[in-house]
């Protein structure tokens, strides 16, 4: 079916009822799948000591310095309450996505930063239902299968999964526009310059290339195969040249929000050991098509959470790190994203066999290309055996997929009706509205999540509590500015210690006012090696050595040391006038060193 030319045309007189309808069901969904449903819940986040990796830590440190304005797009960022005695540098570490990152921060200091980031976790699942309802409208389909595909992409498996560690990972919610380029690049008669259709591709490029760099490969990649592959049937280089100008806008936009790494790194040469990734990571969490059809384990149903454990269990490769079930890199499509992957692998296999293969519909072909480039030891394994290793987690392209075939699926369900474009769904059979209500009550079921139970929420609420009041009293107890060693040392970022997760020492940070911590700066530099020579000192030398840089206490996490530090803690507070400080939890430690 043709699409109209203008792309604000997807929305109908009678489209808005029916996206408010769907923002209301995906927003009422998220709040039963995450407990969302009080103030106190609203204010405690779904994850905090997250396993292995802590990555919603380092989130929430992100959000933090950018609502304290020290995430500045093309400045250098340098954290002054981190790495102590020095300001924490950060502007090794290449972060593209600033701008939301930034929006990120702001809700963190209007609504709290817990509060903030729940709110930011709820508007990606809203902007992934509204964009997928609004591209399928654009590429012709009902409002009623419009609104099935944008109620099972806004729940996402992949978007619960994602959150709230990888926050920007998970605002996917552009992905679906995707779709529209790849289109207009690859049928007749493609891009072409000074087009709506050209120009919102600019646009949809530069959206894309301001945010996750995992999005950009793939918008790219795709935009010049298809390009590519329409200028070989036409014989014609017009539409390969307005797509590779698609493609420089996503890529100028990339460089912008690089500049600032990129500049500091010519002032004060390459950091090598900033960020390493290695290769076995490709194989690791490259994109397996097991994957696809394997729920993540908060399922409703016990069955089927039963079988994602046991295939959890039985992966070899779900052990190395030993990270939290909560955070892993679930590539479940769902029962109706994979009913339509079903859809479309029959609509292509049924073309093949009549040896129709002009009619094997172009989705098929992005999805081929996917699982192709992004499977465990596909194309993109094979640039990182090469050295280019960007890319190490293929798995989460799956959720490209899902939009694609929830597209498609919407799309051919609106030809069987024989619907048109224009219409509101009061021409569609009555049997397909009946499907389209049972495929939503299984979408709400298959998709979200299981409520945390009420003692996992207090558990996280009390942690948090133990914290704020342990940084509280230590503030109290030390004056305005003071520094604060933390042990163990642990270099930043991705480094964990035995016993404690890698971005754990970021904790106190988050409550902080007035207070300056060591850690936090990224390692690689000279200037950061003195912390890993001060642990090879005696300890009453490396004590009279903090305090000559002018630390006034040392902070212990308890879990990375033998009979949880008593033995450090017993020495370190010898001698002292101050008492210790000791967190609620008791995993946490604070000596003056007055």
């Amino acid at each position: 079916m043709a699409a109209p030319t203008n792309p604000s045309a997807a929305v109908t007189n009678r489209s808005p009822p029916w996206l408010a309808a769907l923002l209301v069901l995906v927003g009422l969904a998220w709040c039963a799948g995450t407990g969302r449903w009080t103030a106190a819940a609203w204010t405690t986040p779904s994850q905090y000591l997250d396993g292995f990796y802590g990555d919603v830590v380092s989130t929430f440190a992100w959000m933090k310095a950018a609502g304290d304005g020290h995430v500045v797009p093309l400045c250098w960022k340098t954290v002054p309450e981190l790495g102590a005695p020095y300001e924490a540098n950060w502007s090794d570490w290449p972060s593209i996505e600033e701008l939301p990152v930034i929006c990120f921060g702001l809700l963190g200091r209007a609504f709290g930063l817990f509060a903030g980031l729940n709110i930011a976790l709820l508007a990606g699942h809203l902007l992934a239902a509204a964009t997928m309802f609004l591209v399928a409208r654009r590429l012709g389909s009902s409002t009623v299968w419009s609104f099935v595909a944008g109620l099972a992409y806004g729940l996402a498996p992949f978007i619960f999964a994602q959150s709230p560690h990888h926050i920007t990972v998970a605002h996917a919610w552009h992905v679906p526009l995707f779709l529209l380029v790849w289109r207009w690049a690859a049928s007749e008669p493609g891009l072409r310059f000074g087009t709506p259709e050209f120009r919102w591709s600019v646009a949809i490029a530069i959206l894309t290339g301001l945010q996750n760099v995992y999005w950009t490969n793939v918008l790219c990649q795709l935009t010049l195969l298809g390009a590519g592959a329409l200028a070989l049937r036409t014989a014609s280089r017009e539409p390969l040249k307005a797509a590779f100008a698609v493609v420089g806008a996503a890529a100028a936009a990339f460089a912008v929000m690089n500049l600032d790494t990129w500049t500091f790194r010519a002032v004060n040469g390459p950091n090598a050991g900033a960020v390493v990734r290695e290769y076995k990571w490709l194989e690791i969490y490259g994109l397996k098509l097991v994957d696809l059809v394997v729920p993540p384990v908060t399922h409703h149903s016990d069955a089927f959470a039963a079988f994602a454990t046991a295939h959890r269990v039985g992966d070899p490769a779900r052990g190395i790190p030993p990270a939290s079930p909560l955070q892993d890199e679930v590539s479940y499509l769902g029962l109706v994203g994979l009913a339509a992957l079903g859809l479309l692998v029959a609509t292509s296999v049924r073309d093949v066999v009549r040896r129709q293969a002009d009619r094997i519909p172009m989705e098929a072909w992005w999805v081929l290309w996917i699982v192709l480039c992004f499977s465990t030891g596909g194309l993109n394994a094979i640039l990182g055996a090469a050295g280019f290793t960007l890319f190490r987690t293929g798995c989460r392209y799956s959720v490209v997929i899902l939009a694609i075939v929830l597209a498609f699926a919407a799309r051919w369900l609106t030809d069987r009706d024989g619907e048109s474009q224009e219409g509101d769904g009061a021409g569609t059979p009555t049997a397909s509205l009946m499907t389209a209500a049972v495929l939503c009550i299984v979408a709400l079921w298959d998709q979200v999540p299981r409520t945390p139970t009420a003692g996992d929420t207090a558990a996280i609420a009390r942690q948090i509590a133990s914290d704020r009041d342990f940084v509280a009293r230590m503030e109290a107890a030390l004056p305005p500015d003071a520094m604060v060693f933390q042990l163990p040392v642990m270099r930043f970022p991705e480094e964990p210690a035995p016993g404690v997760p890698a971005y754990d020492h970021f904790r106190p940070y988050l409550f902080s006012k007035s207070l300056r911590f060591s850690y936090g700066s990224m390692k690689g530099r000279q200037r950061e090696q003195w912390q890993q020579e001060l642990g090879q000192m005696p300890l009453d030398k490396a004590v009279e050595k903090l305090k000559d840089l002018g630390f006034a206490a040392v902070y212990i996490n308890r879990n990375a040391f033998p009979e949880r530090g008593r033995q450090l803690v017993d020495q370190l507070e010898a001698g002292r006038t101050k008492p210790r400080i000791e967190s609620e939890a008791g995993d946490l430690v604070c000596v003056p060193l007055d």
